[in-house]
């Protein structure tokens, strides 16, 4: 699913989802199994565990797991629990596994970072123990452009759709974290995706935004309904910055055809967003944290060659400052607008066809998941 792939509206208004279930637990944990428990979902940046114990934990809906970089240099995800009972074995966001062991804070079981039961302190030995039988609980882990994903349940293949295809040229692997921003905003996680898959927001919201995508002006409108001879750029843009100039050169490797699309927003759901410039990217990595909460994580990415530091990072982080967080404060409103008991779903207008989709793709993912 990408934002803005297809530019043909809807023809007529379309129903959206229920409001209910953008705030009702029952129905929230019913979509952390369909969509957060059983698909990919991007957890980190490879560079965040670069070296062998380099390590760092994610919560996916209930569930904490962590990464970890083995001595072999493969990527690695464990459920964060001791196979004893149960403790949660890093209690930190991150850090590095001294001496390359996994030790647990509660009875000190020791694991390698393969995640083998290699030690038991102060155990008392008893005939039918064997360490072969308790390694720490597996979770599938995959990676692409330098993002790495996990995967709680099933053996699918990491699927992209066409974004690998799409942005092969941005080479997103060989880039490396400016600026991070982590949020939290207390709003459901699908009110993130939808506003993020529309426009028509844009005008009374994102004026800075406007000011260099001049498109957006006309609310989503722009290329459906005969507008191709508005301007899509502010003359003279180069990416998008507040004034839309540029201090670095674009990525390496990009065609002219890249070079001069300023833009393209890309969701592969449920929780990566990225806003793609032809000189850096933002992405934004969502998890739910409840019905009605969320935390993201917003990172700037840029080649190394050319990381912009002080006033010239700035410069590249401001306009996606200031619109993440226009968009967080909308949603929040959102939020508190459908606990309204009168409210029963919204509208989908004509240009609002990705949130259409999305919507789709909601109800298909809840069809094919098992009945409690």
């Amino acid at each position: 699913m990408a934002s803005g792939a297809e530019r043909k509206a809807l023809r007529k208004l379309q129903p959206g989802l229920p409001a209910a279930w953008y705030r009702d637990p029952a129905h929230h944990d019913r979509e952390l199994e369909a969509f957060w428990y059983s698909g990919w979902i991007a957890a980190i940046r490879e560079e965040e565990i670069a070296a062998a114990g380099d390590w760092r934990v994610v919560r996916v809906g209930t569930q904490s797991i962590v990464l970890a970089r083995g001595e072999d240099g493969a990527l690695r995800a464990f459920h964060n629990t001791c196979r004893h009972r149960g403790s949660i074995l890093c209690t930190k966001e991150s850090g590095r596994f001294e001496r390359n062991r996994i030790v647990c804070p509660y009875h000190s079981w020791t694991y390698d970072l393969e995640g083998t039961l290699i030690a038991t302190p102060r155990r008392m030995e008893t005939p039918d123990f064997d360490k072969a039988d308790f390694p720490l609980h597996t979770v599938a882990v995959d990676s692409w452009g330098g993002f790495v994903f996990v995967r709680l349940e099933g053996k699918r293949k990491l699927e992209l759709g066409g974004m690998p295809d799409r942005f092969r040229n941005h080479r997103f692997h060989n880039l490396r974290i400016g600026k991070r921003i982590v949020a939290d905003v207390k709003a459901n996680w699908k009110l993130l995706a939808e506003n993020f898959s529309e426009c028509f927001h844009c005008p009374p919201v994102h004026p800075e935004l406007c000011r260099v995508v001049t498109a957006y002006r006309e609310a989503g409108a722009w290329g459906l309904r005969g507008a191709e001879t508005i301007p899509e750029y502010k003359a003279g843009a180069r990416t998008l910055t507040p004034d839309g100039s540029a201090r670095i050169p674009p990525f390496k490797g990009l065609g002219a055809k890249d070079r001069e699309t300023l833009y393209v927003p890309w969701m592969l759901p449920p929780n990566l967003f990225l806003n793609v410039q032809p000189d850096y990217v933002n992405s934004h990595m969502m998890f739910p944290t409840g019905p009605e909460s969320v935390r993201i994580v917003y990172d700037w990415l840029f080649e190394p060659a050319h990381m912009p530091r002080g006033k010239d990072l700035n410069h590249y982080t401001a306009l996606w400052e200031r619109t993440n967080a226009q968009d967080a404060r909308n949603c929040e409103w959102q939020q508190q607008g459908l606990q309204s008991r009168a409210f029963l779903h919204g509208v989908y207008v004509p240009q609002e066809f990705d949130c259409h989709r999305f919507a789709r793709w909601i109800r298909k993912g809840l069809r094919r998941a098992p009945a409690d």
